[in-house]
């Protein structure tokens, strides 16, 4: 076993063949998650039998566009699309001015990057991934578009950076940020659907927001998982929509102290994984927490009934 520091989250990397011994228990470091990186498919029962969640590493939010948006926003629900008319109300009051890039300028881009630093800067466990990918924005091969919501007088009120994937017939919304104050507004809901329209325009039948890893109160936070279904996208493991990276890997949460409480993951409901025509959910929502919280707004129609893991408070 070899615990490493992955983003600040103490992660115990198990060997299958060692699982049974349960090294974990034995560290003399902390430890938040301990973790089997591909499980063999003849490992599963030893590995359920000690707590270990089968799941994949990454799931793609993935969306059917539909022939144009008011189709897409009835398959939501209705306090979604109240949500949705909101948004657009504080953003029209507001004065914001909406401006759609193709190709995406270098100057819009440097003021998307400053705002995103600025708001990553303010996560837990925040990772500027976006600044890695200023040559490929403005270089390609991959086209980009970007959009853009601007104040009245000027200053980028947030913007959604997005990538198109003709090989898959889908638009990535892969980068996006707001201001601290649009955030309490929505505003993020307004740029997404106006980037929906764009990717809808330009033919394609999908649209994804990218790969996220699938421990949701580390590098992302547990709510994004209410706010993206509640615009339509569905979770999915990342191998179903063409990844060549994806794996899987089966977890065992330990403590919360270095992750959000709660934390929220997807585990595989059952050992079929023939994808899409599958009639049951192929994926099932685990809640980690240590007081209240509503597990509600964990659930969807697309899982299998979540299940709530209640861990001790730190001392």
């Amino acid at each position: 076993m070899e615990i490493v520091d992955h983003y600040g989250l103490a992660l115990a990397l198990v060997p299958p063949d060692e699982v049974a011994d349960e090294p974990w228990r034995r560290a003399e470091r902390h430890i938040d998650v301990a973790r089997v990186p591909d499980p063999p498919d003849g490992g599963l029962g030893v590995l359920a039998a000690h707590g270990f969640l089968r799941k994949p590493a990454t799931v793609t939010w993935l969306a059917e566009l539909g022939p144009d948006e008011d189709a897409f926003l009835e398959r939501l629900p209705r306090l979604r699309r109240q949500d949705v008319r909101r948004a657009r109300r504080h953003a029209v009051a507001g004065g914001l001015r909406e401006v759609v890039e193709e190709p995406v300028s270098p100057e819009s881009l440097d003021a998307f990057f400053a705002l995103y630093a600025e708001r990553v800067a303010d996560m837990r466990f925040g990772v500027p991934f976006a600044l890695g990918y200023r040559e490929a924005i403005l270089q390609g091969p991959d086209k980009w578009f970007g959009v853009y919501a601007h104040e009245a007088s000027g200053p980028l009120a947030g913007a959604c950076l997005v990538r198109e994937e003709p090989e898959r017939d889908a638009a990535v919304l892969r980068f996006s940020a707001v201001t601290a104050l649009h955030r309490r507004s929505s505003l993020a809901r307004v740029l997404y659907l106006s980037a929906l329209r764009v990717a809808r325009r330009k033919g394609y039948r999908y649209a994804t927001l990218g790969n996220e890893p699938n421990l949701m109160g580390h590098l992302t936070k547990p709510g994004l998982f209410g706010f993206k279904s509640g615009l339509g996208f569905e979770p999915i493991p990342s191998h179903r929509f063409g990844d060549p990276d994806a794996a899987d890997e089966a977890d065992l949460v330990l403590d919360l102290s270095n992750l959000g409480d709660p934390t929220f993951l997807l585990a595989y409901a059952a050992r079929d994984r023939s994808g899409a025509h599958a009639e049951k959910p192929e994926l099932a929502g685990h809640l980690f927490h240590t007081g209240t919280v509503d597990t509600a707004r964990y659930g969807a129609p697309f899982l299998a009934p979540t299940t709530v893991h209640r861990m001790a408070a730190e001392a």
